[in-house]
């Protein structure tokens, strides 16, 4: 019983100690940026979108792929409707070479209404691509009431480098690991996939 007990009060210690990284300043100005990243996705506002970006990214993958399933979507004629956008939690990852990292986790709960019969005729071909974005138990295809509706949790990694003085994001996702790993020092990725999978 002593070492159970022993070990939950490691692990709630190790808990705070992680918290802590993550200065009151730090929390102040991810939340910020955050907030005015998620109103852009909510606004559909792409192009805006690129200015939180973390610049050395676009060396890796190009800004046209950043929001290329919205930006499908989009083109043929979804009216996507985001709602419920905020942040579950932030997790500091130990900085390296004066760069600072935090992973915040996100809710995304987006529906997408089949209203042609064009958009219910390509919805067949939409819900894989949707399902392998999201994950497979993330995506509902109701087809009597004509929409698909996505939920679930996905990560931005915050950046603050001083070369660009302020927080910026990378979308932390599998779809974009070749770029990730290239952009990232690999213990800062190694830390982020395990915190976030």
């Amino acid at each position: 019983m002593k070492k159970v007990l022993l070990s939950a009060l490691i692990a709630i210690i190790s808990i705070g100690v992680q918290a802590q990284e993550l200065s009151a300043a730090d929390s102040k100005a991810i939340d910020g940026k955050v907030e005015s990243f998620l109103s852009l996705i909510e606004a559909k506002d792409y192009t805006s979108l690129l200015d939180f970006m973390y610049p050395p990214i676009f060396e890796h993958t190009s800004k046209k792929s950043m929001f290329q399933v919205f930006d499908m979507l989009e083109q043929a004629g979804i009216e996507l409707k985001f709602q419920n956008l905020e942040v579950l939690n932030k997790m500091a990852i130990p900085a390296e070479n004066d760069i600072k990292y935090a992973l915040v986790k996100y809710n995304i709960d987006m529906e997408l209404p089949l209203n042609t019969d064009d958009l219910k005729g390509i919805a067949p071909l939409m819900v894989p691509m949707l399902q392998n974005n999201f994950g497979k138990e993330n995506v509902e295809y109701n087809r009597a009431d004509s929409y698909i509706n996505v939920k679930g949790q996905k990560f931005l990694l915050g950046v603050n480098d001083p070369k660009y003085g302020d927080w910026m994001f990378l979308i932390y996702d599998s779809s974009f690991k070749s770029a990730l790993d290239k952009t990232l020092p690999a213990s800062v990725n190694q830390k982020a996939k395990a915190m976030s999978y």
